[in-house]
């Protein structure tokens, strides 16, 4: 399953239009505008994809995008952020689309309080106000293993942030709340001619998130923890609890297959239209001296009431070092699902009824299609990398990238009738990244 960005809802259109007409009809309003973007190419060794776009035949759509941004200052204490973007369809992997991420009216009563109302950046990891600004850091591209585990990377509500300032260091609390729009992704392996299609399916719902994040500044280091809790629902296709295995009558125990809809005989398929998301996660980013930093991020995202959902930890370290105008960097990631999930992907994935049975080759087929709804992840990678600052505003930047699946990754679209365990891809990637 895959992570994609919200949606603009209706009655932030109504918003959005407000903030900007509020800047064009205020004379004394300080306008800036900005922009930033990523030219990407990336290629691994495989004929499948992996993280939606990368395969054998290299592809400038998993790393480019471009965006601009405008802030406009009304008063010392009101301001107006829109952010304007274009990468890949959220719902589609054949065409791209512009969305606007962020447009928010930011009120600051005091040098230690901040409030903002509008399409807001959920803060989810270190770099989540600037994940699509790849200027910003070094890495060709932020760990996967850890960056897709947020249910949704936007949300229309309010945020407020208090900040403690303790002698040489800081202390900031910020805390969210909003709804959202969002797509996962999974991927059919293969086509069932009245039955389901080969190749993406992207599953819309809607959620409703709240969180608190602390975070502590020591001179150059960061240390930060938050929890962080989204409803989803997804009326037009609830997901399945779990799949229940039917024995059939007068064969050996054991012999039978897992209901994965209404079709065939069983108890049925549980099912919820609404579950709940449970994220905690913990990071830092410190400094050891010479330019040296170590930084890394832990994830646990926990979905207790589906065992088909992506219940699951992650995490990632990275290790930096500033050599002049170079940074080179080795970074160690891992995604793996909680045992419940990943033993329910592999007894579905490999339930496979013998052949003299009435019919056993589209039940083994309809097996197949139900693991491929399954969220599992069972991946680590090893990346090593450089960047490279041509300015102060734009880098370049090469990497290697190795990821072994163990069981098996949602993250890789695997091929007809196959699946990619215990398998390796290696991705080689090289980008420019600008900010002005």
């Amino acid at each position: 399953m895959q992570r994609s960005s919200s949606l603009i809802a209706p009655s932030f259109r109504k918003f959005l239009g407000l903030a900007l007409s509020l800047s064009a009809l205020s004379a004394s309003a300080e306008v800036s505008f900005s922009g930033f973007g990523t030219l990407g190419y990336a290629r691994s060794d495989q004929s499948y994809a992996y993280q939606r776009f990368i395969d054998d035949k290299g592809t400038f759509k998993r790393d480019s995008i471009f965006g601009a941004q405008m802030d406009a200052t009304f008063t010392p204490q009101l301001s107006a952020t829109v952010q304007i973007k274009v990468a890949p369809a959220l719902d589609s992997d054949n065409r791209w689309q512009a969305s606007v991420p962020w447009a928010f009216l930011a009120y600051r009563p005091s040098n230690d309080w901040l409030l903002r109302l509008g399409k807001l950046r959920v803060p989810f990891y270190l770099n989540s106000e600037n994940t699509d600004v790849g200027a910003t850091f070094d890495a060709a591209r932020l760990p996967i293993e850890v960056y897709s585990t947020s249910p949704t990377a936007d949300l229309t509500g309010v945020a407020f942030g208090k900040t403690w300032n303790l002698g040489d260091n800081e202390l900031n609390l910020d805390g969210y709340w909003g709804k959202t729009s969002n797509y996962w992704r999974f991927y059919r392996r293969d086509n069932v001619p009245g039955l389901a299609g080969a190749g993406p399916q992207f599953v819309p719902f809607d959620g409703q998130g709240s969180g608190l994040v602390l975070t502590w500044r020591q001179d150059e280091n960061i240390f930060r923890a938050g929890v962080h809790s989204l409803d989803a629902k997804t009326p037009a296709q609830p997901t399945p609890v779990t799949f229940p295995f039917v024995a059939i009558p007068g064969l050996p125990p054991g012999v039978g297959y897992y209901q994965v809809g209404d079709s065939l005989p069983g108890p049925g398929v549980p099912s919820l239209s609404k579950f709940n998301n449970k994220v905690y996660t913990l990071a830092a980013d410190i400094g050891l001296g010479s330019n040296v930093r170590l930084s890394g991020e832990y994830v646990r995202r926990a979905v207790k009431e589906v065992e088909t959902g992506p219940d699951s930890q992650a995490a990632y370290l990275s290790l930096r070092k500033r050599i002049g105008q170079w940074t080179p960097y080795a970074t160690y990631a891992w995604l793996r699902s909680e045992s419940r999930v990943s033993n329910l992907y592999q007894a579905v994935n490999n339930s496979k009824l013998p052949t003299f049975i009435p019919g056993a080759a589209q039940i083994n087929v309809s097996q197949r299609l139900a693991a491929d709804g399954i969220a599992a992840y069972d991946q680590s990678s090893l990346s090593l990398g450089a960047s490279y600052a041509l300015s102060p505003t734009s880098k370049l930047k090469a990497e290697w990238m190795r990821t072994h699946v163990g069981k098996v990754s949602s993250l890789v679209d695997a091929p007809p009738g196959a699946d990619v365990s215990q398998t390796n891809i290696n991705v080689l990637s090289l980008s420019y990244s600008f900010v002005f």
